[in-house]
């Protein structure tokens, strides 16, 4: 990602800054569970949950970056 174009949009498009504050607290989420010494069946579906949704909220921010260069 282009920083400065994020750094624009995180100040002006709060779809795309909620996008990104859920996408590091999710980050921030796995590096707590990858942290843990034994990862029981449990945590690794909720590892694969937390996967999809940061994968679905990167795709969206890609999304808004992409229309927001061709509006530029």
């Amino acid at each position: 990602m282009n920083q400065g174009v994020v750094q624009e949009l995180l100040e002006s498009n709060k779809e795309f800054k909620e996008l990104f504050d859920e996408h590091v607290k999710l980050e921030q989420d796995l590096e707590a569970l990858y942290s843990l010494k034994y990862i029981p069946p449990e945590v690794e579906r909720k590892i694969k949950e937390i996967k999809k949704i940061k994968l679905r909220g990167k795709d969206r921010m890609e999304q808004i970056i992409s229309e927001h260069k061709k509006s530029s």
